[in-house]
């Protein structure tokens, strides 16, 4: 089943890895590219749990961290912007 014209046009993959000036964003790249690995690894975690594999919730545990660490660098990727602006005490400079 095709996506409709109007909604193919919400979403693009760059805007996934762009800050909001159009730059690519490391802390953006690096987000997405760890928090695909901790989906991955959760889910081989589960069946290693299910599996009744002993290391598997110490595993769990570790993919969770990860996973906060994928969250907080798309998070800075977010709010990096508001720290590098110019205020309005700069443009009164001459």
């Amino acid at each position: 089943m095709a996506l409709p014209d109007k909604l193919k046009s919400r979403f693009s993959i760059s805007e996934t890895f762009n800050n909001k000036d159009g730059k690519t964003s490391g802390s953006g790249f690096i987000g997405v590219i760890l928090g695909l690995t901790t989906a991955a690894g959760f889910l081989t975690g589960i069946v290693g749990w299910w599996l009744e594999k002993p290391e598997a919730l110490d595993l769990i545990s570790k993919i969770i961290q990860l996973g906060v660490i994928a969250s907080s660098l798309l998070g800075v990727r977010k709010i990096s912007g508001n720290f590098g602006k110019n205020t309005d005490i700069h443009k009164n400079v001459g």
